[in-house]
């Protein structure tokens, strides 16, 4: 009895270290051009909705939309048809930005942004 007892509590300390390292992530929603995050920026996971015909999204790494091109964008998406929706899930492998993450929203649109 007082082994399974050690075992419990040597658990139940154990567990807590076993994922310290791992950081909350951020979760924000955005319907507008926007500074997500100034330099090291990891995004795991974009939700986008789009409220009008043909909106698109495009994540840029740099700090303005006009420092924004076809060399330093990160991912980008597009629906034809209003209240359509995608997932882009990079859990397995995030995107990575050393500049910072830019998003620029062309119609009108949701996007939710997981992001370290």
């Amino acid at each position: 009895m007082k082994k399974i007892m050690f075992l419990i509590l040597l658990f139940m300390l154990l567990i807590p270290f076993a994922f310290a390292d791992r950081e909350e992530e951020t979760v924000k929603a955005y319907t507008s051009n926007t500074l997500i995050q100034r330099g090291d920026v990891k995004i795991y996971r974009i939700e986008f909705v789009a409220k009008a015909n043909n909106s698109s999204f495009a994540i840029y790494d740099s700090l303005t939309a006009e420092a924004g091109s076809t060399t330093n964008v990160k991912t980008e998406g597009s629906e034809a048809t209003a209240n359509n929706s995608k997932l882009y899930d990079f859990t397995n492998k995030p995107l990575e930005f050393s500049t910072g993450a830019y998003l620029v929203i062309a119609g009108t649109a949701d996007v939710v942004v997981h992001y370290k």
